[in-house]
């Protein structure tokens, strides 16, 4: 009995001894194989940096990238970011260059599958973007702006499915928006930004499908058409920017719908048709609404003056009629009214009503109400607006009596005045305007003498009293 249990011992200790051998076997070969796959990964990254350093500074004139050699890892090049054990790269971060040579983008940074941000901006890089872009799965981040890069934006970059952020601005870049086709619609990309290129076409209802979009950026292109429905599937879009395009139409009922938006740009286009009169009450996050050099009709909408936080408001150069209204006094965080260049106004009594009510605007520094049709005397509460205003222009209108004291102006560095029916004297307490640089009274009936006190402007370098009805002395 003794002898047999002792011959099973023995077989049992055989079988784990054969077992511990199979398993350390396992592990050897399971760690050889990501060592290998490592080893792999690290020399096609570091291939695919050497490539993309004989594009973007040459062999010959290496500059900052000198590090870029066999002295060093690769993962301590300049502007390199690997991941915590060493052996990918995640980052590339190459910004102002400034090499001698206007250089390009490899394709092989296709290769460098592990990235997560690349940042390229401010080279003077030439060439197209490479469609190579494609197949980097994990890129989050693609800063390519403020470089020569031409030719169309690779549709590739759709299979980019966990990119968040795409900035192409200031480019040579033509052809149509590619975003959001294809089966891959970039769920997570928050910021898109292709301004200041050579885009044409029209604005892509694909875009729509950027379900996480809370910034889109398309001004400077040559898109035109018309502003599509379908954007107001965005739900999260905050800022919204399409102005110098040559986009035509109406703004869509829909996009009234995207109550998150805080910034709206839309100028220098040719869009027309009236606002929405309750904007207002549908824009209740709104900071910055600017329409200007449009060709919008109708009457400014008195729901304007619910947008509380509203900071900025030009609307000018369209063709707006009719009376200001006389609530936007309660923009208490207004610091801009630009409303000139519209037919706004009758030329008659109470026009300049609503003057008054933005002395309740304290942080306003530009009031520009110039070249519409206000008529009535210059209201005294003009003296009582801001204490942080610098820009008042009011010419080119029908106003009429005389100019008062400085009041609260004393930070004004601008002045337009000409072109009314002003009459009188040019109060001395001008002279009070230290900030003062441009002071235009041309065109008016005013008289009496050039009050000496002008003199203490030393900022002053432009003063225009010409082509008065009375004379001065």
């Amino acid at each position: 009995m003794e002898k047999f249990l002792l011959k099973n011992q023995c077989i049992i200790n055989q079988i784990k001894f054969v077992v511990s051998i199979a398993v350390l076997t396992v592990t050897f070969l399971s760690t050889s194989i990501r060592l290998a796959s490592a080893i792999e990964g690290n020399e096609t990254d570091r291939l695919a940096l050497l490539a993309l350093k004989q594009h973007l500074v040459g062999a010959n004139s290496p500059g900052p990238l000198l590090s870029w050699n066999a002295s060093l890892h690769f993962c301590y090049w300049y502007g390199i970011r690997c991941d915590r054990n060493r052996q990918r790269v995640i980052g590339l971060q190459l910004v102002r260059l400034k090499v001698a040579a206007a250089g390009t983008i490899s394709p092989s940074i296709g290769n460098l599958s592990a990235l997560r941000v690349v940042n390229l901006s401010d080279n003077s890089l030439q060439g197209t973007i490479p469609r190579e872009f494609g197949y980097l799965k994990q890129l989050r981040l693609l800063d390519l702006s403020n470089n020569d890069l031409h030719g169309n934006i690779p549709i590739e970059l759709n299979n980019c499915s966990s990119m968040q952020n795409i900035n192409l601005i200031l480019n040579s870049l033509t052809g149509k928006i590619p975003f959001g086709s294809g089966d891959y619609h970039m769920k997570n990309l928050t910021i898109l930004t292709l301004a200041a290129n050579c885009l044409s076409g029209g604005i892509p209802s694909s875009l729509a499908n950027l379900s996480s979009l809370d910034f889109l950026g398309l001004s400077r292109n040559q898109l035109e058409g018309n502003i599509p429905n379908d954007l107001s599937r965005l739900s999260n879009l905050k800022v919204l920017v399409f102005s110098r395009n040559n986009l035509s139409g109406t703004i869509p009922s829909s996009i009234y719908n995207l109550s998150s938006l805080t910034y709206i740009d839309m100028g220098s286009n040719q869009l027309s048709g009236e606002i929405a009169p309750e904007i207002g009450f549908l824009f209740p996050k709104l900071g910055i609404l600017y329409i200007g050099g449009n060709q919008f009709t109708g009457k400014i909408p008195r729901s304007l003056a619910n947008i509380s936080i509203l900071d900025q408001l030009d609307i000018n150069s369209n063709g707006f009629c009719g009376p200001v209204p006389e609530n936007l006094g309660k923009l208490q965080n207004l610091t801009l009214l630009a409303i000139d260049y519209n037919h706004l106004g009758s030329g008659k009594d109470g026009d300049l009503d609503f003057v008054s009510s933005l002395t309740n605007c304290s942080g306003l520094k530009v009031l520009a109400i110039h070249n519409n049709r206000f008529g009535g005397v210059l209201p005294d509460s003009v003296t009582n607006l801001s204490t942080q205003i610098e820009v008042l222009f009011m010419g080119e209108n029908q106003i009429s009596g005389n100019i008062q004291g400085s009041g609260n102006l004393v930070k004004l560095t601008q002045i337009d005045l000409g072109g009314n029916l002003l009459t009188g004297k040019i109060p001395s307490s001008i002279g009070r305007l230290q900030n003062l640089v441009t002071f235009n009274l041309s065109m008016n009936h005013l008289s009496g003498p050039i009050p000496s006190s002008i003199g203490n402007l030393s900022q002053l370098s432009l003063l225009d009293l010409t082509i008065l009805k009375e004379g001065f002395h």
